[in-house]
């Protein structure tokens, strides 16, 4: 299934959001108490329903706490084990994964733990692993998914060929009725095309997502991000209000505050950008850190400020030190002026077997200012 595809009249975003809203109320409509298989069908439709509809920490928090509860009645039930890891890790609290898969170690005997595995192992710089751990789910229970992974995986560590036959295998696999799972894999090599600054190969793979798959915030913004580097600020601005009138996502939110700016609209540009930070340093404030990334980078290139940049880029190294973890901490040192200890963190996510295109092209800037004697 590598071509663009045309999506038939009745799917697309909406169409598939007002689905699953409607079999989650017909799952929830038998008579309690429900048994483990119910309960468990139930969370992972809320789960795809939290991910279609925005992905907010705060809707995935809840859900956690769900699953929490469903697990104090059926302990022994690995699918709940599975979803709260999952939830977790999109969460980036990793060691409450780690807790998972250490608590209940059957779960890696399966595909879906052993993916897990993999998804954890990566987090952790574990680049090795992680492909250990997906091959041999690969082999075990082939699919789309794990072949993404393991392009995502090749990414990382700069095996860009061996990223596209990866993707390519992902497209492959999927089928006429799996229509956001192909626009979700084009908008993907869309990100990596843009980063290699081939914005026409990316313009083309966002086209086949939207083609496929309607409607989807996702590839708006994705849309809006590639206006953005190819020098249309305008279509930016554009394409992430529409994103943003499906989800309130804040680093959407800090992008059309960036967009506008170029557009010379400073004084919405900065509302935008003030109503990011609050979220980010609100959920921070809570003891969450799945925005600490976003934190480092807003005062790394937003609103520049290098000790709190280099903090919240320490931070999110603490909780797991990989590739691009610690390419973030390069920069955001960088741009403090530290140039000796940016040069020190490129060299630590280069040892791991990061290499992914942001990597390169920071390390190379890091270099050659440190040739040049530093800032």
């Amino acid at each position: 299934m590598t071509g663009v595809l045309a999506a038939p009249a009745a799917t697309g975003y909406r169409a598939d959001l007002q689905a699953l809203r409607r079999r989650l109320v017909q799952h929830e409509v038998p008579v309690q108490p429900a048994g483990p298989t119910a309960v468990s069908e139930l969370l992972t439709l809320r789960h795809r329903e939290v991910n279609l509809s925005g992905g907010r920490p705060d809707e995935l928090l809840a859900l956690g706490e769900a699953v929490d509860r469903a697990l104090d009645r059926f302990p022994d039930w690995p699918d709940l084990w599975l979803l709260r890891a999952t939830v977790a890790l999109s969460l980036h609290r990793t060691e409450l994964a780690r807790q998972v898969l250490a608590a209940v170690p059957v779960l890696t005997d399966l595909p879906p733990g052993r993916v897990l595995a993999g998804d954890l192992a990566q987090f952790d710089g574990d680049y090795a692993g992680a492909r250990t751990a997906y091959l041999r789910a690969a082999g075990e229970e082939p699919g789309w998914d794990t072949d993404a992974r393991l392009a995502a995986l090749a990414v990382s560590t700069g095996n860009l060929a061996e990223a596209e036959d990866r993707y390519d295998a992902a497209e492959d696999d999927l089928t006429v009725k799996q229509l956001r799972s192909f626009a979700w894999v084009r908008v993907q090599r869309a990100e990596l095309a843009r980063h290699l600054g081939d914005l026409e190969r990316a313009s083309w793979f966002l086209a086949g997502a939207e083609a496929a798959y309607p409607g989807w915030w996702y590839v708006r913004a994705a849309r809006a991000a590639l206006d953005s580097a190819s020098g249309r600020p305008e279509d930016a601005v554009t394409g992430y209000r529409a994103a943003l009138a499906e989800v309130d996502r804040p680093e959407y939110r800090e992008a059309l505050g960036t967009a506008l700016a170029a557009c010379g609209q400073d004084r919405e540009a900065a509302a935008c950008h003030a109503a990011a930070l609050a979220d980010y340093s609100a959920s921070a404030a809570r003891g969450e850190v799945h925005y600490l990334h976003h934190l480092a980078e807003f005062f790394a290139d937003v609103q520049p400020d290098g000790d709190a940049a280099v903090a919240w880029a320490q931070a999110d190294v603490r909780l797991r030190r990989n590739g691009t973890t610690l390419s973030l901490l390069a920069w955001c040192l960088y741009r403090a002026g530290r140039t000796a200890e940016a040069l020190a963190a490129v060299g630590a996510a280069e040892a791991l077997g990061a290499g992914d295109p942001r990597l390169r092209e920071r390390a190379s800037l890091i270099r050659r200012s440190a040739t040049d004697g530093g800032r």
